[in-house]
């Protein structure tokens, strides 16, 4: 079983318990984290990262398949492409829907408050009292964050994004 005591190495104590917000905020900003940011761009997964980023823009790359070929290079394409497809097609429609309507930042903002309140202001306490009942943080925090999620319009605005990004991506994936 994982030991999850410990920092992480590479993370110069941002999960240190004794911190506060405020050093870890100080630490973003130092140019030791920046150096050591730059330096893990560099590794073995940044570079392949970078081969499969120049490998999907190739136009050399891309053939027709035949009809009984289509479905087995969606799929492989799918996982392989999958960092790409995320980062160029997911991130920015999930975004752009989730900015798109007032309801649904409010229910950012009061999600992202809920578990900020949960987590930050009552980091000591292990539940949460509600209506006099104690109940576990990650209950209550992920039962409010259901509740907002469909009171706000949430998961039908991020069923939207999958479904749109699924449209943009299986074009490349099936000619790639």
């Amino acid at each position: 079983m994982a030991d999850f005591s410990q920092p992480l190495p590479g993370t110069a104590g941002a999960l240190d318990n004794n911190g506060s917000v405020k050093e870890t905020l100080k630490s973003v900003l130092t140019r030791e984290f920046w150096r050591n940011a730059a330096e893990s761009l560099s590794s073995e997964k940044a570079l392949r990262y970078r081969t499969l980023a120049k490998s999907a823009l190739n136009p050399l790359e891309f053939s027709k398949p035949a009809q009984a070929e289509v479905l087995p290079r969606v799929i492989s394409n799918g996982f392989k492409f999958l960092p790409i497809y995320t980062v160029a097609v997911g991130v920015p429609l999930a975004l752009y829907t989730l900015l798109s309507s007032w309801w649904l930042c409010i229910g950012a903002f009061a999600i992202c408050g809920t578990w900020g309140f949960a987590y930050g202001m009552r980091r000591e306490a292990a539940s949460l009292d509600i209506a006099g009942v104690p109940v576990p943080k990650p209950l209550a925090c992920g039962g409010a964050s259901l509740l907002l999620m469909l009171l706000t319009g949430m998961i039908s605005a991020f069923a939207y994004a999958a479904v749109l990004g699924a449209v943009v991506a299986l074009p490349h994936a099936a000619l790639h």
